[in-house]
């Protein structure tokens, strides 16, 4: 990758966006002040969508500018250590490029972890190692027994539909559900997928997680 910089204070107003999400749409909006314009690049989407990337855009989170998650990177909400689990994300830069944070454990991404692209071109260049980055085992201790939002894959499936998850909570919990432990295994997301209960994008998020 190249240099790392700084993050940027537009990531971190995404971010506070991802947050607000995450909350649901009863929480109180977030008071973003000062708040640059936003950013977008219809080829930066068309590019990253295409490998799989989940947009802010359609998530509705994109009111501050674009942004994308590689939600096969996602750990699961115990993971988290003084704050919840952040996938890889991209971001549009205000000033011009794209920021990148790899995923963590907690949210916090040190700046060692986070680089600035100043071209697309270089961006998509990175794009195979920065998809293939994993929080290191030795940074989360998951309980003996993780917790999940719910006792079977259907169950969180239903969370799902019902808005009652967000969308990295269902891909992070179906990526590491013990599939061994329960009745038919993995073929309830299939079918959920097949269904139409579980999007697409997301069932392929989980898929190449699982993969990795």
């Amino acid at each position: 990758m190249p240099k790392s910089k700084p993050r940027k204070k537009a990531a971190a107003k995404k971010k506070q966006e991802r947050r607000r999400f995450h909350a649901g749409a009863a929480a109180p909006e977030p008071e973003i002040t000062g708040a640059e314009q936003g950013t977008w690049d219809d080829d930066a989407h068309e590019l990253l969508v295409a490998r799989g990337w989940t947009a802010y855009r359609d998530l509705e989170m994109d009111q501050l500018g674009d942004g994308w998650e590689w939600l096969p990177s996602q750990l699961p909400l115990d993971a988290g250590v003084g704050g919840e689990p952040g996938p890889t994300s991209v971001f549009a830069a205000a000033e011009g490029g794209f920021d990148v944070e790899l995923a963590s454990a907690s949210g916090s991404v040190a700046a060692d972890r986070t680089a600035h692209y100043d071209t697309l071109e270089e961006l998509a260049g990175d794009l195979d190692a920065i998809e293939a980055w994993r929080v290191p085992d030795g940074e989360y201790v998951l309980p003996e027994v993780p917790s999940f939002s719910g006792d079977t894959p259907e169950e969180i499936c239903r969370l799902w539909t019902g808005g009652m998850i967000d969308h990295w909570e269902l891909v992070a919990d179906l990526i590491h559900f013990p599939y061994d432990e329960v009745p038919g295994g993995f073929a309830a997301v299939e079918r959920a997928h097949r269904l139409g209960q579980v999007p697409t994008n997301l069932y392929e998020a989980v898929l190449r997680g699982r993969a990795g």
